[in-house]
């Protein structure tokens, strides 16, 4: 297998070379700056070099692989062609020239490494291998399509990205500096801890309670669980058009039975100032039987003797709760604060879909929605990108304060 893979190396090393020396317009590695190569002799003799080396190394690590012996050098190799791979990816993408089908060449050194630790007599290292070669998959992927994203996002909130000509212009501080006069960034961001601090403890309270309800041998439970375990699967689109019919200000029924019960002026659900609370509601709705789901299991988690021997105390209900089912549940309401505070903070589709609109103006224009707009819309997307991490930097805050809540809780318990 070795030498099957050693030999597909050569092969690719070959048309590598061919490509360079050819001067073709387009490499398996990297594409020269399209209209542009022939333009600017800089850009001609960088990617041909760039094609030399690729074709050099990837030449000498299959005939490394068929005729040495020496598989700990051959490991050291390999590591060292899939780093300079990543590395030239990378700044191929930042230089215009990156080609996806350029991932489908990392497998190649990779496959090598993980051949020849298997051939060497480190141990520790045949396992170390082993047992990342079968996270590789995930963990490529994670890098790739997240990681990856991810550090370009941050790198570009330092820079200006001109989509004319695909040049970016490093501004330093500046994006984050625009923040100041943003007139819809500080609304945003009130917004968003305004609709968090609503839709949270509300949907965390209306989930136990139906985990509550629903732990309990009543007749059809399975079919109620099923029930307040739709909305979660169902068409966020049909849900969030039934809503906006339930709650119109004009034939809903919510402000039919507001009036008939002799209110003057129901409130308009959809502006302001009703409607960030309209969409927490619907957010509370539409997550409070996924979190259900969670909070039944750690109900069924908790040991019977504990609630048989507070009522041989003669505990009441009430106190049944307070002193065992909610320290038993401490976990399982860390996570699911955690899960709801990162979920609320990422709000978008529910504001879309209920204020029928993306535009400012609407009183419910939230961090992503104000990020979408910047970006898509605007086509400033540095600034839009340092916006992503001011919103990242706050989730990561507040996730951080409550670990250190949870910890002391825990420590003083």
């Amino acid at each position: 297998m070795l030498k099957i893979i050693s030999i597909i190396c050569i092969l690719f090393g070959m048309s590598e070379l061919i490509c360079a020396l050819a001067a073709a317009n387009v490499s398996p590695i990297t594409v020269p700056y399209h209209n542009y190569m022939l333009i600017s002799s800089t850009h001609y003799s960088y990617i041909t070099a760039i094609g030399f080396v690729f074709a050099s190394l990837y030449i000498l690590l299959g005939i490394y692989g068929i005729l040495s012996k020496h598989a700990m050098n051959q490991v050291k190799l390999s590591a060292a062609v899939l780093l300079f791979h990543i590395i030239i990816m990378v700044l191929a993408f930042f230089e215009g020239g990156f080609t996806y089908h350029s991932i489908f060449y990392i497998p190649i050194p990779i496959l090598l490494l993980l051949f020849a630790t298997l051939k060497t007599n480190n141990r520790t290292l045949r396992e170390n291998v082993i047992a990342y070669s079968f996270i590789a998959p995930n963990l490529i992927g994670f890098s790739i399509f997240t990681m990856l994203p991810m550090g370009f996002a941050l790198a570009l909130g330092f820079m200006q990205w001109n989509l004319a000509d695909n040049s970016f212009t490093f501004v330093g501080l500046q994006n984050f500096a625009q923040m100041r006069t943003d007139h819809l960034f500080w609304p945003s961001v009130r917004n968003t801890l305004y609709f968090t601090i609503i839709s949270v403890p509300l949907t965390m309270v209306f989930s136990l309670s139906l985990a509550l309800l629903l732990n309990n041998k009543i007749k059809g439970r399975a079919i109620f669980r099923s029930v307040m375990f739709f909305p979660y699967v169902a068409s966020l689109i049909a849900m969030a058009a039934v809503w906006n019919q339930i709650f119109h200000p004009s034939w809903g029924p919510v402000n039919q039975l507001l009036t008939f019960l002799g209110v003057e002026n129901p409130p308009r659900w959809t502006v302001t100032p009703w409607v960030i609370p309209n969409i927490a509601f619907f957010t509370t709705w539409r997550n409070m039987g996924y979190f259900m789901i969670i909070y039944l299991a750690g109900l069924q988690g908790i040991p019977q003797e504990l609630y048989e021997a507070a009522s041989i105390d003669g505990a009441n209900t009430w106190t049944k709760f307070r002193y065992i089912t909610l320290p038993q549940l401490r976990f399982v309401t860390f996570f699911v604060s955690v899960m709801l505070t990162i979920t609320s903070f990422r709000v978008f589709d529910q504001v879309i879909m209920i204020t029928n609109s993306e535009q400012p103006g609407s009183g419910a224009t939230m961090m992503v929605v104000h990020i979408f707009r910047v970006a898509f819309i605007n086509w400033n997307l540095g600034y839009a990108s340092a916006i992503a991490f001011v919103l990242l930097a706050l989730v990561l805050g507040i996730t951080i304060v409550q670990f250190v809540i949870q910890k002391r809780y825990e420590r003083d318990y």
